[in-house]
């Protein structure tokens, strides 16, 4: 059931023990607000634990915060009268998480995906946030919540993340707001964007590299696509968690309005994530693969598929999308 935030609120006041759950494949906002969250909850002296049912990034565990989360076998058997899923737009994006709600459900979601379901008992969802870590920010503040230094830093690491530090569209006046008063509560975005930005292995150099060699760019140079296979991962001694600025750099190369990058981890698995620049909106590329996502960001996977199959099926439905959905004058050369 859709409710406004101050409902949430105050849901939030009338529990006493939590489970924060976030999505898996966590990126910074997934990781921020399920940290963030949980530390707001025991400053309200409520027992809150965060939970994420996979593996969290190796860059972001020096973070001040991120080791407030546990993992799924951890949390077995933990008992809670209130649970709470973060930045996940359905059931299935939580993973074996899912195990750990009662009745199937959870009793609250907070989300900012315009794909968003409503799949709890009471939903805040809202697309005009720019992170999940914007709606715990405004959260914590209905509560009187006094930021210290440590919940500062990874309530920011959600917001600037999520913005692309503070680039993207979605980088509003509020946003800046936010972030100035996190950053005079101690947080430290130098830190952060250092961890985010600046992690780069020489494997992953040679990784990107080899991807640059699948790279193809199509329709005008309106579309461009390059993929990772299993092999090249294994041949590297890389994880998909090599992978994650790969797509950004695609969609950087000028003239490209759609960015796909294929991504097949495990074996047989395809992680596709869609990014655009200007005016196609690839959350409805990515709902269409069973996935969801941003306006501008999204994604989805595959399982039991084969790669290649997998990409000519995804790019001739982003041919037929970009033509439907372009500017006219796009239309009318292509």
């Amino acid at each position: 059931m859709l409710v406004q935030l101050d409902d949430i609120v105050e849901r939030l006041k009338k529990g006493k023990k939590f489970l924060i759950i976030g999505h898996i494949k966590p990126d910074g906002d997934d990781i921020s607000s399920v940290a963030s969250l949980t530390l707001i909850l025991r400053k309200m002296g409520k027992i809150a634990e965060g939970c994420i049912a996979d593996h969290i990034p190796w860059f972001y565990q020096d973070l001040e915060g991120v080791s407030e989360i546990k993992g799924l076998e951890e949390l077995k058997g933990y008992d809670y009268d209130t649970s709470v899923t973060v930045d996940a737009s359905e059931i299935s994006r939580i993973g074996d998480g899912a195990s750990l709600l009662k009745d199937g459900k959870p009793d609250i979601t907070l989300d900012h995906h315009r794909t968003n379901v409503g799949f709890g008992k009471l939903d805040f969802y809202d697309s005009n946030y720019a992170a999940t870590a914007v709606i715990v920010y405004e959260i914590a503040q209905k509560l009187g919540i006094e930021y210290d230094s440590k919940l500062a830093g990874i309530n920011l690491l959600g917001i600037a993340t999520d913005t692309g530090f503070f680039k993207y569209s979605n980088t509003d006046a509020k946003v800046f707001r936010y972030a100035a008063n996190l950053v005079e509560k101690g947080a430290n975005i130098q830190k952060i964007s250092s961890a985010v930005l600046e992690h780069q292995t020489l494997k992953e150099l040679k990784l990107f590299s080899e991807m640059l060699n699948t790279l193809t760019v199509d329709m005008d140079g309106k579309l461009a696509w390059a993929y990772v296979s299993y092999d090249m991962l294994d041949r590297n001694n890389c994880t998909d968690d090599e992978t994650g600025g790969f797509v950004g750099e695609i969609r950087s190369i000028y003239g490209v309005e759609v960015a796909i990058l294929f991504i097949e981890w495990p074996k047989n698995q395809v992680n596709i994530s869609f990014r655009s620049k200007d005016y196609i909106d690839v959350s409805e590329l990515a709902v269409y693969f069973g996935g969801g996502g941003h306006i501008r960001a999204s994604g989805c996977s595959i399982k039991e598929v084969d790669l290649k199959e997998t990409i000519d099926k995804v790019i001739k439905k982003a041919r037929e999308f970009i033509i439907e959905n372009s500017h006219d004058q796009f239309k009318s050369t292509s």
